[in-house]
């Protein structure tokens, strides 16, 4: 991850129903609404990184939208489409985990303090025993040959391979909230497995 401060103000965020953007991950977003056109429009004069942070579709409301979660994702625009109509089409970079908090805002999105959370450091032996099967897991995710970049950590690995899993809400919270990577990694490596078995009962039944 480039390097960032670790407490950031003011900065703009995107609450989205039910979505857990792990970091390491490259995603696309549209944006359409009127107050995120004007957020584009800040950010574009400024360091284009925002926060986006899930909710659940039944959380409570007032009226500036819904009530944030306290968690959220760092992320860069790495690519930028303005299209004809003003929507905007963007690429995302997952930068990391944010604690957040609301902050004042005198435009009509959305602003939050937010704080950079570092995994917690793991017991060598645990993770020296889980990245290779991380990066197993990742090679059969891919179909082919995969290498992560130098000096990927466990819990990048472990978020780059949840990301890759067509996981519930459920589960996709459980794991974007555990910041103790070797409980991540555990998680996506058994999540890994049971839809590895799941394929191929699956592959059997066809």
């Amino acid at each position: 991850m480039p390097s960032q401060p670790r407490t950031l103000t003011d900065v703009p965020v995107f609450p989205l129903p039910d979505f857990y953007l792990f970091p390491g991950v490259v995603a696309p977003l549209h944006v359409f609404e009127t107050r995120y056109r004007q957020m584009m429009e800040d950010l574009m004069d400024g360091p284009g990184r925002l926060v986006l942070t899930p909710y659940h579709p039944g959380a409570p409301r007032d009226e500036r939208g819904p009530e944030l979660s306290g968690l959220g994702t760092l992320a860069e625009i790495v690519q930028h489409e303005r299209l004809e109509d003003g929507r905007w089409v963007l690429i995302l970079a997952a930068l990391g985990r944010v604690a957040i908090s609301e902050a004042a805002s005198d435009r009509l999105y959305r602003k939050v303090d937010a704080e950079l959370l570092a995994d917690d450091e793991p017991a060598r032996a645990a993770a020296d025993a889980l990245r290779p099967r991380i990066l197993a897991a990742l090679q059969e995710r891919a179909a082919g040959e995969w290498e992560a970049p130098g000096g990927t950590t466990l819990g990048r690995l472990a978020d780059l391979l949840l990301h890759a899993l067509a996981l519930d809400d459920d589960r996709k919270e459980r794991a974007y909230r555990e910041l103790d990577p070797v409980g991540r990694a555990a998680l996506a490596l058994a999540w890994h497995g049971q839809a590895l078995r799941s394929e191929r009962e699956d592959a059997g039944g066809a």
